[in-house]
């Protein structure tokens, strides 16, 4: 029998434990459940939410609908198929694809959150993105309750995006199918990966996936604060990509900013250099602070609301815009 529960406070489901309300809970463990729930939605004209650990979004206030938590597990190999379920936790589900042998993940270690969060962001690390292995990406309509199946193309992947980050979008992601394989060729391009494996007499070029997963580890340990102690979302600003015009022009300003060439035309820049190129890295106002570790994350005492989250963070973005001409976004996403 489906629970759904009244009046919940989201704070343990939010990882800047922001206490917000959900008229309604339901916590979702098959697709039978999730039947169940759109009859149930439908029948009191509810809007809905779906949430996995709530580590990339920032509740601004109650939300009056139905919220649902997408508890749905289960991990199989199929042939050269990863089939992992959207309820399971991504670090988790990295560690058992090397500990069956099945390389590729290793770069997205300890990247916080759901298998079905995943896609909607088109989660990356350390030179690798989650869309480069995404052979279908399985979800329910909850309008409609229709099974829809979709390829990597319908997708429609591109930088820390996707169909899912749609405003409105009602596709619940029931499972992820991945193609990955066991003679996989790690990925070490990223520089500091690459000294992180020299400082560790590993020849980076012949590392193995669990030298890289372990490398990988340590590195987000000792630059990005957990959100199991220390109330964040990971990158608050996601890094940008900008035309050759505004690749110019922010070179005059800082000269010696670092940067990767998408194409002639575009360049991929690290906005964490302009945050912390601009005096805000470490800067502290009241309950939230800029991590002093890592520019691009916003940390909460765990008693930050959210007036005071948006509060820092916009005059991060108005400060950025005034210095650089560069316009920040924001990475969770804002309900």
């Amino acid at each position: 029998m489906l629970e759904i529960q009244e009046n919940i406070s989201l704070r343990d489901f939010n990882s800047f434990l922001l206490d917000k309300k959900a008229r309604y809970f339901c916590s979702l463990y098959s697709i039978k459940d999730i039947e169940e729930v759109i009859s149930y939605s439908k029948s009191k004209k509810l809007k809905t939410l779906v949430l996995g650990e709530g580590t990339n979004l920032l509740f601004t206030q109650d939300f009056d609908g139905l919220v649902l938590k997408n508890n749905i597990k289960g991990r199989e190999i199929v042939k050269d198929q990863v089939i992992l379920s959207g309820g399971e936790n991504w670090h988790q589900s990295v560690l058992w694809t090397l500990q069956e042998g099945i390389n590729g993940l290793e770069n997205l270690v300890l990247i916080p959150g759901s298998v079905g969060a995943a896609p909607v962001q088109n989660i990356g690390a350390y030179g690798v993105e989650m869309a480069s292995f995404i052979s279908s990406v399985e979800t329910v309509d909850l309008t409609s309750g229709d099974v829809i199946d979709l390829s990597k193309k319908d997708c429609k992947f591109s930088y820390r995006n996707s169909i899912f980050r749609k405003k409105n979008n009602p596709l619940f992601i029931t499972k992820v199918n991945l193609k990955l394989n066991q003679n996989f060729k790690t990925n070490v391009s990223y520089k500091s990966l690459r000294e992180y494996l020299l400082k560790d007499d590993i020849d980076p070029d012949l590392a193995t996936p669990k030298q890289v997963c372990r490398a990988v580890s340590s590195i987000r340990n000792k630059i990005l604060p957990n959100p199991i102690y220390t109330p964040n979302v990971g990158s608050f600003f996601r890094n940008l990509i900008i035309d050759e015009e505004k690749f110019i022009a922010l070179k005059k300003i800082l000269p010696k900013i670092p940067f990767i060439g998408i194409d002639e035309k575009k360049f991929k820049i690290p906005v964490a250099y302009l945050i912390e190129s601009a005096g805000w890295k470490g800067h502290k106002e009241g309950e939230v602070e800029v991590s002093s570790d890592h520019a691009l994350v916003i940390i909460s005492s765990g008693k930050a609301k959210s007036e005071d989250i948006i509060g820092l963070s916009t005059k991060i973005s108005e400060d950025i815009s005034n210095k650089f001409n560069i316009d920040l976004e924001i990475e969770p996403a804002i309900y």
